[in-house]
C-alpha cells in the first residue's frame, strides 16, 4: 500500500464542523471557450505545420490542434 502523507494534512487542515453541501462534488453548468493559443513550439516540433485543402494552416502547440484562417478579420 502506497504511503499517502498528505491525507494527514488534509484531514488537519479541515475546520471543525465543517459539513460539505449536497452540490459538492457536482460539475457546474459550465464551459469554457477558448480564443487564442499563443506562440508556436518548433525546435523539437518538427514537420507538424500544414496548409488544408481550403487554404487554412493546421499545426498544433500546447496539446490544442488549431486550425488558423490567414484570411479571417480578427
Amino acid at each position: 500500500m502506497a504511503v499517502k502523507p498528505w491525507i494527514g494534512t488534509l484531514k488537519a487542515m479541515t475546520p471543525t464542523g465543517f459539513k460539505p453541501a449536497k452540490a459538492d462534488g457536482v460539475a457546474p453548468n459550465a464551459s469554457l471557450q477558448l480564443e487564442y493559443v499563443y506562440g508556436y513550439r518548433c525546435h523539437d516540433a518538427r514537420s507538424n505545420l500544414r496548409y488544408a485543402a481550403s487554404g487554412k494552416v493546421v499545426y498544433h502547440t500546447a496539446g490544442v490542434g488549431i486550425v488558423l484562417d490567414p484570411t479571417a478579420n480578427t
